[in-house]
């Protein structure tokens, strides 16, 4: 797998935030920095897993981005729990929807998963505004929010020199820059709220929520099988597997 390594740092002390969050940045550099260090001198799947451990700490303070979400997605495939894998390049692909070297990660893990099912069909709305794809979500707040400074900007000279071609060029930036900053907006509801999870493991999903239920499927699930939540409770996950129908698992058996 490809690492991040010093784009990773970068990216890492740049980004902003998705969540306020209470540890400084030094110490999220530290536990990055150290998560890179066990990666690149691991030599067993524990060793990988420690490297998640100290990825997942980041996370837990509440910040989120395509660094820590790759090389957490690099770190778990190393130790072999593809399905966390997978939850993680795909978490890491709106703030880097063009990455080569995510987008190849992604399908290895997939490859390799053995409960890999087929993909859910895609939104709607991706498809009516599928040029937003190659942009990244931060990218996207910068666009819509320079759009709207240059709408303003052209709104004061359309009324200062009385050009009525200002208004229609102020008129056609603004609607472009609401366009994206919609999106924007959706994409990130998307990741905050997102109803996809993954088996980890190797399960048997059920009518009900118990073992005593038939099981749901002719085959148990196994690692790398994703899936939409449709309902949850305190200890099962109720989903829907694309090509195989819906059931309940075990929520020791779910990541999201």
């Amino acid at each position: 797998m490809r690492s991040l390594c010093f784009f990773g740092v970068i990216l890492l002390l740049c980004l902003t935030p998705s969540d306020s969050s209470a540890a400084d940045p030094g110490t999220r550099e530290r536990a990055f920095v150290r998560a890179l260090e066990l990666f690149d001198t691991a030599k067993s799947p524990n060793d990988y897993r420690e490297s998640a451990k100290q990825l997942e700490s980041i996370l837990t303070d509440g910040f989120q981005n395509a660094a820590v979400y790759y090389n957490l997605g690099n770190a778990y495939y190393r130790a072999g729990e593809f399905g966390k894998a997978i939850l993680n390049y795909r978490k890491a692909k709106p703030y880097r929807p063009q990455d080569p070297y995510l987008a190849a990660n992604l399908q290895q893990a997939l490859a390799v998963a053995p409960g890999r099912l087929p993909e859910p069909p895609r939104p709607l709305w991706t498809h009516v505004l599928f040029w937003t794809e190659w942009l990244s979500f931060p990218g996207k707040v910068r666009i819509a929010s320079l759009g709207f400074i240059v709408a303003a900007i052209l709104t004061v000279l359309a009324v200062l020199l009385h050009h009525p071609r200002l208004h229609f060029a102020t008129a056609a930036v603004l609607l472009i820059s609401l366009v994206i900053a919609v999106d924007a907006g959706l994409s990130q509801a998307a990741v905050a709220e997102s109803r996809r999870a993954v088996i980890t493991g190797e399960t048997v999903a059920r009518k009900g929520t118990g073992n005593s239920y038939e099981p749901a499927f002719d085959q148990p699930l196994k690692d790398g099988a994703e899936f939409q939540v449709l309902s949850e409770t305190s200890d099962w996950t109720f989903g829907h597997f694309e090509g195989i129908g819906d059931g309940w698992v075990r929520n020791e058996f779910v990541a999201r």
